[in-house]
Parts: C-alpha cells; sequence; structure tokens
C-alpha cells in the first residue's frame, strides 16, 4: 500500500479526528463520553489560555468513574478515549488554530476550577 504524501495525510488526519470525537463525545453519559467531554474541556481551555489541569486530573478523574460504579472495561476505555480526544484536539488546533472568544474563555475558566476541583459531574 502506498503511502500518502504529507499534504494528504493531515487532512485526513484531522477528519479522522473530528469524527473520532464525535462518536466519542455523543454518548456523554458513558465514562467514555465524559472522558471525551473532559478532554475537549482541556484541550479547549489550554489552546484559549483559560487554565490547565493538575498532573492527576486523568486519574482522579477515572477514581470518580469507578466510585460511580465503572468496571475496569469502562475504566480502561474511558483512559483511552481521553487520551484519543486529547491528540484528536493537538492535532486540530495546530492544524487549524481556531480563536476564542471572551465569552469562551470566560466559561472555560469556570469549567477548569471545577476541573481542578475535581468536581467532574457537570462535563
Amino acid at each position: 500500500m502506498p503511502l500518502l504524501p504529507a499534504g494528504r495525510a493531515l487532512p485526513l488526519a484531522c477528519l479522522f479526528a473530528l469524527s473520532l470525537g464525535a462518536c466519542v463525545a455523543g454518548q456523554a453519559d458513558t465514562s467514555s463520553g465524559r472522558a471525551s467531554a473532559l478532554a475537549t474541556t482541556i484541550s479547549r481551555a489550554s489552546a484559549c489560555r483559560a487554565g490547565s489541569p493538575q498532573r492527576g486530573t486523568l486519574e482522579r478523574f477515572l477514581a470518580t468513574e469507578t466510585a460511580r460504579g465503572a468496571s475496569a472495561e469502562q475504566i480502561a476505555a474511558a483512559r483511552s478515549a481521553y487520551v484519543s480526544v486529547s491528540e484528536a484536539e493537538m492535532v486540530n488546533q495546530a492544524a487549524q488554530p481556531q480563536a476564542c472568544t471572551a465569552e469562551e474563555r470566560a466559561a472555560l475558566k469556570e469549567r477548569m476550577v471545577r476541573i481542578r476541583a475535581g468536581q467532574f459531574d457537570q462535563l
């Protein structure tokens, strides 16, 4: 199978990344869906300079999901979704940066305060 030239591979990666986030985010009532929402929020907040997560945010999130009754398989899927969506968001932001409005930045700052406090129930 021939390799795609770099000029064609990046747009394809972006399209895949966009669809991945949409697929996972559509399941917001699952651990994977909440992990996707967390990754999207954190990535966007970082891009908008509206806050950054603490080092153990993912582990605290997964502990919260375990306390909610998530199985080991659901925790593994949530971890995978978080990592995949985070990477996709980085690719998208690098390929096509999106400006942040003042309103979006303010809303993200509020959400990041809750995330940093370990309050993951309103993702």
